[in-house]
């Protein structure tokens, strides 16, 4: 039987045909009600949801929104983030989401170049930084605040809940808002989306509902998603990231739409920990820093351990690590070792699960950057498959996918179909409910059936983004360039908004778009990145050099935060670190180092030759030209808010060269 995600050509169409069949059942929490900020989670069902879009896409055609006019949505993630959303496809808009991080001028590039029609502020402070710039954005007739505001600070200012009264109270826009969604294609625009980029002015990709439609039947294209689709297993989403990228926009909100979950807004990315453990949540679409922080919690919590509890914590993650590895080269579990693998689960995975409130955890999925095998590793010891899948803004997110898959298909006998079933049942049924296998002998007896016949013919490599997604083609081209070519990527007829000739330059005559990334496939059709072609180093003596994974090797150390790698058209390699504060003021405190400020702090010659001794160990594993001969400690972090990093987390380079030329170029004196 053909499922919703499967057969709607629209994401509208799919919201609605969902909103029918689930009706009665909760969709979207937040921390609100009614736009108004609050202290305890407020549910929304499907019914309720589909009634506020309607009404809010009706207001806006009582408003005057024409058929591809431009909307945008200036907004943290909330509820009425996803209604606006629906509202403007649905009144046949085009949205624009923008970051609520972004600055003034950001904001007003944005409006201008779309010409936006209108916006949906998300709060006050928001609402206040768009009437800031609407004296430069002649286009912009109106602005819709989610939280409500009395008195109105400007005559063009609408509330939320007022523009859906509006439309509740017209028939003839309800009825035209039926018309327009009814009458949605493929073909139609759903949004541009500006990319956040690391160089130069934002580029607005124009992306349709085909390629948001094909892209959600790619990421469901599992043989372990579809067995649970089938079985009708829905799971709650932690959603933080921001839904005006287009990561988490398709692998949070379009999969829980196509799987008729529950998305749950945190509160704000620092309060991720703390909404973690009053959601307990069964999916998590996060960027790979989120897992690095638990793992480095983890190893920062043993070496204060002692005696038999590090012996055990240490035993046991030996003993994750083996399952592992074996689990990777589609090796089958021994007996002895599928035992102690349960021991080590109940008295140390187990329990880091619960501590961390991710006992529930079914899916997890990281973008955004590369998440270091070490940390993918110690996840899956502890049952949690971390799926990292490989995209950009203009592929319409995922082109690749690290799904746990056969290499080659499951035997067509019923003791495998009957093992995949098991699978389902411990691995994702129990384990959503917050129970372990290992602690039931019969899903302890149903594992070890699913472990022999099933799992080690499943594979998922731990530094790669997986293989090309269904219907995808990816080529390499001859200077390490990955090529795509597939229904998510974005149309050459459309391409960016308004620019024409950068979009000629994406692509290749026989059509393939090109990503200006670097990477290589595995023997199995494994896909690496290795780096950003643009971001390439080419030092002095003529050595390409990928700075990422120097980078990452240096922060997958706890006391190094962030790692900025330098030396393009110098003689040698140097980088700019930024020390894990909390860490090194106790360890500095224990070696009895005094010191007055972070600036100081990072200038002792003992904290030098701590960091020196870390350097020198990634050192080793690097060719001669790729070491670092010298290294600067940083007394702050690169921030979004400072500049140097992009709302993904992104270093922006350049911004780093300007900011902190000057340390830079003492790298390089004598």
């Amino acid at each position: 039987m053909a499922h919703a995600y499967q057969t709607e050509k629209t994401l509208s169409s799919l919201f609605f045909k969902q909103a029918e069949k689930f009706a009665n059942d909760q969709f979207l929490f937040g921390k609100f009600e009614k736009g108004i900020p609050k202290d305890k989670w407020v549910g929304m069902s499907w019914r309720e949801v589909a009634e506020e879009v309607r009404n809010a896409g009706a207001g806006l055609i009582e408003m005057g929104i024409s058929k591809g006019d431009r909307a945008a949505i200036f907004a943290h993630g909330r509820p009425r983030w996803v209604i606006a959303d629906q509202a403007i496809q649905g009144a046949g808009g085009w949205g624009v989401p923008i970051y609520p991080t972004s600055t003034d001028d950001q904001l007003a590039y944005i409006l201008n170049d779309c010409q936006a029609w209108g916006i949906f502020a998300g709060d006050e402070h928001l609402l206040e930084q768009v009437l800031r710039v609407k004296p430069k954005t002649p286009a912009l007739k109106y602005i819709f605040c989610m939280t409500p505001v009395n008195p109105k600070p400007d005559p063009s200012v609408i509330n939320f809940d007022e523009l859906m009264e509006k439309g509740a109270k017209s028939d003839r826009a309800l009825a035209e808002f039926e018309a327009r969604r009814k009458a949605l294609t493929g073909d139609d625009v759903l949004a541009i989306i500006y990319t956040s980029g690391t160089t130069g002015e934002p580029k607005g990709a124009v992306l349709t509902q085909s390629n948001f439609v094909s892209d959600i039947y790619m990421m469901l294209d599992a043989t372990v998603t579809n067995k649970m689709i089938e079985r009708g297993v829905r799971l709650a989403s932690l959603c933080h990231l921001p839904l005006c990228h287009i990561y988490g926009r398709t692998s949070d909100y379009h999969v829980q739409i196509a799987m008729a979950g529950q998305m749950w807004f945190a509160e704000s990315y620092s309060k991720v920990p703390q909404n973690l453990l009053e959601v307990r949540p069964q999916m998590l679409i996060t960027i790979p820093r989120l897992y690095e922080k638990v793992y480095e919690m983890v190893n920062v919590q043993s070496t204060r351990m002692g005696g038999f509890s590090k012996k055990v914590f240490d035993w046991a993650i030996r003993v994750g690590n083996e399952v592992v590895d074996h689990l990777s080269t589609g090796r089958k579990l021994p007996p002895l070792l599928a035992l102690k693998f349960g021991i080590a689960a109940s008295l140390v995975y187990d329990r880091v699960r619960k501590a961390a409130g991710l006992e529930r955890l079914v899916f997890a999925g990281s973008g955004g950057g590369a998440l270091s095998k070490e940390t993918n590793r110690f996840f899956r010891a502890m049952n949690i498959q971390v799926v990292e899948g490989y995209g950009l803004t203009e592929t319409t997110s995922a082109i690749t996918w690290n799904s746990l898959e056969f290499l080659k298909p499951m035997p067509d006998k019923w003791i495998y179909r009957k093992a995949l079933d098991y699978l389902v049942d411990t691995m994702v049924v129990m384990q959503s409910q917050g129970k372990s296998a290992f602690a039931h002998p019969i899903g302890m007896l149903k594992l070890t059936l699913a472990s022999n016949l099933v799992l080690p013919q499943m594979v998922q490599k731990p530094g790669t983004v997986g293989r090309a997604c269904k219907d995808t083609e990816i080529k390499i081209a001859e200077d390490g360039e990955i090529l795509a070519r597939g229904p998510q990527v974005f149309n050459r007829d459309k391409g960016y908004y308004n620019r024409p000739d950068w979009t000629a330059e994406c692509f290749t005559p026989d059509g393939f778009f090109k990503t200006g990334d670097i990477g290589q496939f595995d023997a199995d059709g494994y896909l690496t990145i290795t780096d950003r072609k643009k971001e390439i180093l080419v030092t002095a003596g003529g050595k390409n050099i990928a700075p990422h994974p120097i980078e990452l090797a240096l922060t997958l150390d706890n006391y190094t935060e962030q790692a900025c790698v330098i030396g393009d058209a110098k003689k040698y390699i140097s980088a700019l670190l930024v020390p894990q504060f909390e860490l090194l003021e106790k360890w500095a405190k224990k070696q009895g180092i005094t010191f007055s400020s972070r600036e100081e702090l990072v200038k002792h010659p003992e904290v030098i030759k701590f960091y020196g001794e870390k350097v020198e160990k990634v050192n080793e594993k690097l060719a001669r030209y790729e070491q670092i001969k010298k290294f600067l400690l940083l007394p702050v972090a690169f921030s979004e808010e400072s500049g140097e990093l992009t709302p993904t987390q992104k270093i922006k380079r350049r911004v780093v060269h300007k900011k902190f030329g000057k340390e830079i170029d003492s790298c390089y004196e004598n």
